[in-house]
């Protein structure tokens, strides 16, 4: 049984003893009722205040058999309490440690740091995704709260290297910066970028003079949720359709389009194949609206005759099923990497 149950079965057992001998006096000795709680409370605890005048043969009868009773439910409960601060600190280290072995494990993974409004959307959309990834924040409640969904958590500032470190920074593949401060998302970046030159950071912006400070500090890529969301509201009462489309393929919760990008990786069959003898509109069902060259040129809407090179990387709209499928017909041959 586990510790805290024990505990509390003691605590019960113990309150109902105080209120039989209360009511048990209150019956032998006709006393008030709080002399009778007083009395049944020092009898427990084998304190050893003197008897009431008024105590009979029958009431020290029933006082043997509270002391008794309260002599043993007081020691479990002891003994039950020890035990359960004992266990909660022996489980609270033992999951610390079991946390750093499964984070040293990972390799390739993401971090956000910082777990608020931002960070949770995100956090979300990568858990949605599959990808391994490892959370710094502050904030308890909020720890608990991922800890809690099954998440690993570091608990700790994300501007302090030795934090950043012990999430894997040096192996992970890329990193958010979600905190609430500009500065502090400034100074991660920047410890970041000092730590692994390849990882790639995308940045919060609150204010957008921060913007390109981020940028200059080393972040790939910087989001202002200011500016995009003014642009959204902008361009729903624009471009209400456009607006539209652009919610539905890459809104995961909707679940009627997804906007994925899938790489063609070594040994592909589609390297050197032009995008219209590939199949890939006929067998997997997908648009290509983009395709990112290795040297980072960006294809919109690729003609039917673009040769596929090894490291491009398509820009698929179509159903998760589908998108999956472009992956097999890219990569028959490698594990699916999204």
């Amino acid at each position: 049984m586990p510790s805290k149950t024990r505990l509390q079965i003691a605590l019960s057992l113990l309150a109902a003893l105080l209120a039989i001998g209360s009511v048990g006096y209150k019956l032998l000795l006709d006393l008030p009722w709080f002399d009778c709680f007083y009395f049944t409370l020092y009898t427990i605890t084998t304190i050893g205040y003197s008897e009431p005048d008024a105590m009979t043969a029958h009431a020290r009868y029933f006082t043997a058999g509270i002391i008794i009773l309260g002599v043993g439910t007081i020691g479990y409960a002891v003994s039950s309490g020890v035990q359960a601060i004992v266990e909660s600190g022996v489980i609270s280290a033992f999951g610390k440690r079991k946390m750093f072995k499964d984070i040293n494990k990972l390799s390739g993974h993401y971090i956000v740091c910082g777990a608020g409004r931002v960070g949770s959307r995100v956090i979300r959309e990568i858990a949605h995704s599959g990808q391994e990834f490892v959370v710094i924040e502050n904030d308890e409640t909020n720890a608990d709260r991922l800890l809690a969904a099954g998440h690993m958590v570091l608990m700790g500032d994300a501007t302090d290297e030795m934090i950043l470190k012990a999430a894997g920074i040096e192996r992970a593949k890329g990193l958010v910066c979600a905190v609430s401060s500009d500065p502090d998302n400034l100074y991660i970046t920047l410890t970041t970028r000092d730590i692994n030159k390849e990882v790639f950071i995308i940045a919060r912006a609150n204010d957008e003079s921060a913007v390109n400070r981020l940028k200059k500090a080393g972040a790939d890529r910087v989001v202002s949720p200011a500016l995009t969301g003014s642009a959204q509201m902008a361009q729903m009462l624009l471009r209400p359709a456009v607006a539209e489309f652009i919610e539905l393929a890459t809104m995961t919760e909707r679940l009627e389009l997804e906007m994925e990008q899938v790489e063609v990786r070594p040994g592909s069959p589609f390297i050197g194949v032009a995008l219209k003898d590939t199949g890939i509109r006929s067998e997997a069902g997908v648009i290509v609206i983009a395709i990112k060259r290795f040297s980072g040129h960006m294809i919109f809407n690729p003609e039917a005759d673009a040769v596929i090179e090894e490291g491009d990387v398509f820009v698929a709209i179509g159903s998760h099923a589908s998108v999956g499928k472009l992956e097999r017909l890219a990569n028959p041959t490698s594990s699916p990497v999204r």
